[in-house]
């Protein structure tokens, strides 16, 4: 599953991920693989991959089609990722269903994070995840706080920050703290840890 964060202030947009995927080898035994979860959609937007490894390719997928189309604004991705992901986890489907039981449940989630010219929304989260049932991709606009799996302490304590306007720079702390303290007690999230900001002077690395 790994672990996703996202949190937009007045300043910008934290994105945060941990590297460790799920694989289930032939042998039947669980193994996990280190993985890139974030990935940079031109110099203002990333997407964030969590829930199954096949997200990962998903994901650099997009950003390999978003790169070829020249879309780099978070609106246009946005507009472009429905059908994309629509037409790519049907044709996911189909593959999966070769191997495994009729109507597989996957759980592919996908977060687009950006700045906007939107004066009305300049910071935009959209969530994107698959169904089992036709329509095949769900997706939802997202506030300005979103965890995966959900932690309800961690969105509380960020929701707080945002509420009192306090800089970026100490959403960062509070979640590079969270990262850290869920990693020790739960095996499914693992380094390396990636900590991006999205701001007006464009993606950063911490």
């Amino acid at each position: 599953m790994g672990q996703l964060m996202a949190c937009a202030t007045l300043d910008g947009i934290l994105v945060a991920a941990d590297s460790r995927a799920e694989v289930f080898p032939a042998t039947g035994e669980t193994e996990f693989v280190t993985v890139e979860r974030l990935l940079p959609l031109g110099d203002r937007a990333v997407i964030a991959s969590a829930g199954a490894v096949e997200a990962v390719a998903l994901a650099r997928e997009f950003a390999d089609f978003a790169k070829g189309e020249g879309i780099t604004d978070i609106d246009g991705l946005i507009q472009a990722a429905v059908p994309f992901f629509t037409g790519k986890v049907d044709e996911f489907f189909r593959k999966a269903c070769e191997k495994l039981p009729l109507d597989p449940v996957i759980n592919i989630y996908l977060l687009l994070a950006g700045k906007s010219d939107n004066p009305e929304k300049p910071h935009r989260l959209f969530i994107l995840w698959d169904r089992v049932r036709p329509p095949k991709v769900e997706y939802t606009e997202g506030t300005h706080i979103f965890t995966l799996p959900r932690r309800l302490s961690l969105e509380y304590q960020l929701n707080s920050l945002v509420a009192k306007g306090a800089p970026l720079a100490e959403v960062v702390k509070v979640c590079k703290e969270a990262m850290e303290k869920l990693a020790a007690r739960d095996q499914f999230i693992g380094p390396p840890y990636h900590f991006w900001t999205i701001t007006a002077a464009g993606i950063m690395r911490l």
